[in-house]
């Protein structure tokens, strides 16, 4: 199976630089994927020359270890500044119940805030939590499948009622991802889900289909 190299990710970060986005979600993509894998290009190439970023394999039977050993810290983090301001914080924590099944919970604030000359300025906070699961078919294949459900509070223009309101909007994903292990504990994981409760009119997603590149460790 093909691996990637220090050196593919950043010929990839260098080459997404040079794109010229028309549209904010274009731009804000754009500069999520090139810090996501400017950060890991760095820490791929230690761990490649570092004897201590070697995987590993416990020699302990599943029940036999640790809880701590089982528990992986991770999320997805990203930034924009300037005539738009986005940032996303989403950490998440799971547990590896099985070598096969990863259950875990998450939490999302996102801050989203619009400036431009002429128009008045619009600012719209969004926060909640997920719980997740993910099974991996193969133990030795990277692709898993992805169940979750999530709940964010929003704010949203009720149109029965002519204004901008604040309220609870489910979502229910299913999907699918990759996880590249980047050393011993950590791994970059990239996923694709589909919205089954997504509401054009409420929800704070543009499109039922949501793209998510984060990591754990």
């Amino acid at each position: 199976m093909y691996s990637l190299k220090a050196t593919d990710l950043f010929e990839i970060a260098y080459q997404l630089s040079r794109l010229n986005s028309s549209s904010f979600m274009q731009h804000t993509l754009r500069n999520i994927l090139i810090v996501i894998l400017l950060i890991f290009a760095v820490y791929y190439a230690k761990a490649q020359n570092d004897s201590t970023f070697a995987p590993r394999k416990s020699s302990l039977p599943a029940e036999e270890q640790r809880l701590i050993d089982r528990v992986r810290f991770g999320g997805n983090f990203s930034f924009q500044f300037g005539n738009v301001t986005f940032i996303d914080v989403s950490p998440l924590v799971f547990y590896q119940a099985t070598p096969q099944l990863q259950v875990g919970v998450g939490a999302t604030y996102q801050y989203i805030r619009f400036n431009f000359r002429g128009f008045n300025t619009t600012a719209n906070s969004i926060y909640g939590g997920r719980v997740f699961g993910r099974f991996f078919p193969f133990a030795s294949s990277p692709f898993f499948a992805h169940a979750e459900y999530e709940n964010l509070n929003v704010a949203y223009f009720d149109q029965l009622v002519g204004e901008v309101r604040r309220g609870w909007v489910p979502g229910t994903f299913l999907g699918g991802g990759y996880s590249q292990p980047m050393g011993r504990r950590a791994a970059f994981n990239l996923t694709v889900l589909y919205n089954f409760s997504w509401n054009q009119l409420r929800s704070p997603y543009a499109s039922p289909w949501v793209v998510r590149a984060g990591f754990h460790l």
